[in-house]
Formats: C-alpha cells, structure tokens, sequence
C-alpha cells in the first residue's frame, strides 16, 4: 500500500465508480466504510482504508493489480520540510483544529509547520513571512470568501506559493471552509482541494471534519 500513488488511483477509483453507475454512499456500504471515506479517498487521501478494503474495491470496481497507479520515489530536501499554513484570521477555529492535528508530526520531527503566529513580539512580520514561503515545501490554504477577500493573502501569500509550485514542485493543498469562489479562481481551482467544494468544512459532522483534518495531516506526511 505504501507504494500506491493515491492521488492517481483516487481518479481511477472514481472513473471506474461512474462507469458501473455506483454511488459513493453505495460503494462506501460495499467496502465497510462511511461515504466520507470514499471521497476522501477519490481526492487521493486513503484515511480509513486498509489493504482489505483496497481488495475489495478491486473487487467491486473491476481493479486489476497492474491498473493501480505505483508512486515515484522522489528524494526530499531535509532543509525543506516546511508546510506553511495560510489562512484568515477570522477562520482561526479552523486553523486552531489542523495544528492539532498536526502537532505528532511535528513532536516526531518530520514536519514544521509554520503560520504567522510563530512570529515573535519585534520581529520583522514580512520578512518572516518572506523566509516561510521561500523554505516551504507544502502549502496548506485554508479557503472560505475572508481568504479569497484578505488583500495582504492574495497580494503576498498565494503569488510566491503559487509560482514555487509552478517552479520549483512545492505542492498546493486547499481545504475548503466555507462555500465560496474558490472553483471560479482560475489560478486556485486547478489545485484539487481535500474536500470537495460541495462539501465543506462548515456543512460537516464533527466526524466528517475529522477526517479531513486527519487527511490534511496524511498527505502532508506523505509528502514530507
């Protein structure tokens, strides 16, 4: 499992799904798991699913083993294992839940994750920022309309994550709050979002937001 290039195989479990004409909820009873699960896993984040569970989508879904997407070993820089967290102040809740999740990554050393509240009473704040953007690896956007609104966000924050994921591999993660422009901004909706913007956080069970902090927290693992 650790080889699978989820991402890819999330695509081709939703291809597969549409063409036998299974819903989500359906395919989520088949396999043992909530509906949830399947969409977080059709996104690329496999959170709740098990090698048996894997076997038995095969089965349902007509999977052959040489059909799953296998994933590159790919080398990370050790001075670049940075994810830095852009979000509005005014969804500070939701920001608040994520560090939580993140927080065994960080005490087990594989990640640091950095937003401006590392910033220091005195310190330079744009200068600090300027240096988490340059060292970053991963960008977690936390999205509702008080982002996509935030001047100093769009005009500071997203251009330099944007072009070091044009140039330089750094990957974009969006997590969508609250219901909002996000499909309609061109630079933005090219970067699939952990959840689907049908489904945001704000319209989730406590269970649901859960698993998508948690699939926050896989990716960024697996990345990192």
């Amino acid at each position: 499992m650790a080889e699978i290039n989820w991402e890819e195989f999330g695509k081709l479990i939703n291809s597969k799904r549409k063409e036998k004409d299974i819903s989500q909820s359906t395919l989520a009873k088949d396999i043992g798991v909530s509906q949830p699960v399947i969409s977080l896993l059709e996104r690329g984040s496999p959170i709740g699913i098990n090698e048996e569970r894997i076997d038995l989508l095969k089965s349902k879904l007509d999977i052959s083993d040489s059909e799953i997407p296998q994933k590159e070993k790919v080398k990370v820089s050790t001075k670049r294992k940075r994810a830095f967290i852009s979000y509005s102040h005014k969804d500070k809740t939701y920001f608040d839940r994520l560090a939580v999740h993140l927080k065994p990554l960080e005490k087990k050393g594989l990640i640091e994750a950095w937003s401006d509240t590392r910033i220091s009473a005195g310190e330079l704040w744009k200068t600090e920022i300027s240096k988490a953007l340059d060292q970053a690896q991963v960008a977690v956007l936390l999205i509702s309309a008080d982002f996509l609104a935030s001047d100093f966000i769009v005009d500071n924050e997203l251009p330099p994550l944007l072009e070091k994921a044009k140039s330089d591999g750094a990957t974009i993660i969006p997590v969508i709050l609250k219901p909002c422009r996000f499909v309609r901004e061109e630079t933005l909706a090219k970067f699939q979002a952990i959840n689907s913007p049908e489904e945001p956080l704000i319209a989730a069970s406590e269970h649901e937001s859960e698993l998508i902090y948690d699939a926050v927290a896989e990716r960024i693992e697996s990345l990192l």
